[in-house]
């Protein structure tokens, strides 16, 4: 369901973003495509000097519990992972980008969704899907951020008013956030796979992807996890504080936002 003529608002908020990182996508291609080495992928993060920085960053940060000082790309790589880093690298990069609209409870609520899906999806696979899957859960709603970076305001009335949120993006922006996602992995040439997950993980048909429908559970899980950007309906229990995976995913984030800010 490709947007053919989206309106003035919902292309300008398109065009509005910055682009994607291109030793972050180079990165993520090598984990994707081919066992690199770490020296390779290394060298590649090197070629950016601020993905460099939150890599030694985090190695050195109380998230990661080690003895001695981290000086460089490649001996974070060694002990963290090639995977583990190139997550974070997509997470911040998200988090800086949604930064500009400020702070606010609609922004925090909608991170966290996103952060707990991502989490969720990558822990519901093993192996070599972990990654791709971490990604796919990070930017199924990248078109409602988008959209929120355009107009952050109209989001907070929005919630605040119990109004629908989705009728509201189509009466200002003539299409929805879904959208509006598989123009923004267009811009920034993401894999197609992550563009039929944001097309279709809200409805998915047996005859999607299994990306598309790991995406949607996993957007199951983090609602009655509490991780809901929308408000919960009665119908929609949250499971209880003493659910395992409840638990590790909160701490996870909860990381995040004490050391990054996000």
């Amino acid at each position: 369901m490709p947007v053919t003529d989206p309106s003035p608002r919902a292309a300008a908020a398109v065009e509005n973003l910055p682009p994607f990182p291109h030793a972050a996508l180079k990165v993520a291609e090598l984990l994707r495509n081919e066992p690199a080495s770490l020296r390779l992928i290394a060298d590649t993060l090197k070629t950016d000097a601020a993905l460099s920085a939150e890599v030694l960053r985090l190695a050195n940060s109380p998230l990661v519990e080690v003895r001695y000082k981290v000086t460089s790309v490649l001996q974070a790589l060694a002990l963290l992972g090639a995977g583990r880093v190139s997550n974070l690298i997509m997470t911040l990069t998200l988090s800086k980008m949604l930064a500009r609209a400020g702070r606010s409870d609609a922004m925090r609520r909608l991170w966290r969704h996103n952060l707990a899906c991502a989490l969720a999806a990558q822990q519901m696979v093993d192996g070599d899907e972990m990654d791709e899957a971490y990604y796919a859960g990070l930017f199924h709603d990248i078109g409602r951020l988008a959209l929120f970076v355009q107009e952050p305001a109209l989001y907070d009335r929005a919630l605040s008013e119990d109004r629908d949120v989705d009728e509201m993006e189509w009466s200002l922006f003539g299409v929805n956030h879904q959208e509006v996602g598989a123009l923004v992995i267009e811009k920034w040439k993401l894999p197609r796979a992550f563009r039929e997950v944001i097309l279709g993980h809200r409805s998915p048909r047996g005859s999607d992807s299994k990306l598309t429908l790991l995406v949607h559970a996993a957007c199951e899980v983090a609602n009655r996890l509490g991780f809901s950007f929308l408000p919960l309906k009665d119908t929609d229990a949250e499971l209880g504080p003493a659910d395992e995976l409840g638990y590790s995913i909160a701490l996870v984030i909860n990381a995040l936002e004490c050391e990054y800010g996000i």
